[in-house]
């Protein structure tokens, strides 16, 4: 496997180095091995997204209240009747908090559960378009940094025309 290591400072933040695996064949897995592997991971995230939650703020509703453009596209119905912006604003930070720390991270274990099957199916239609979208870009050329965008560009181009057939 082909490594590529960075480093960058800046004084705006601090010193990394950057390691990325260039992978010629994207889909390694089955849809079944990824749907475990995500409920896997998933399951033992709990104390880091507890960490996260109380790690925040600002109220999320607030923050997504002030999105009201971004939205307005796919949203314009409740938007235009107030129902969105009234409906996001009206949880505070601390019951926000409250309710995912006491009520939504014991959640996770269980929701993962339930939603395997539907990962799994998930990935059973992605997985092929993602494939798809790897061959297309293996065939473009990768030799300068404007191939190197070219490329990125069309697998974000393919991967925006995947939907669902349910």
């Amino acid at each position: 496997m082909d490594y590529e290591v960075r480093t960058s400072t800046s004084e705006y933040r601090k010193p990394y180095i950057q390691v990325r695996e260039y992978y010629y064949n994207m889909v390694k897995i089955t849809p079944s091995e990824y749907s475990e592997k995500w409920g896997r991971r998933l399951k033992g995230s709990t104390e880091d997204v507890r960490r996260g939650v109380s790690a925040v703020t600002e109220a999320p509703g607030i923050k997504a209240a002030q999105k009201v453009a971004k939205m307005k596209a796919n949203l314009i119905k409740s938007l235009e009747d107030g129902t969105w912006e009234r409906r996001v604003a009206s949880v505070s930070l601390q019951e926000w908090k409250d309710k995912t720390l006491k009520k939504g991270i014991g959640r996770i274990s269980q929701g993962v559960d339930e939603a395997s099957g539907k990962m799994q199916d998930f990935a059973s239609e992605f997985f092929p378009h993602l494939e798809e979208g790897q061959r297309i870009v293996d065939a473009m050329p990768d030799i300068t940094l404007e191939d190197s965008i070219a490329r990125a560009t069309a697998m974000m181009r393919h991967n925006a025309k995947f939907k669902r057939s349910k």
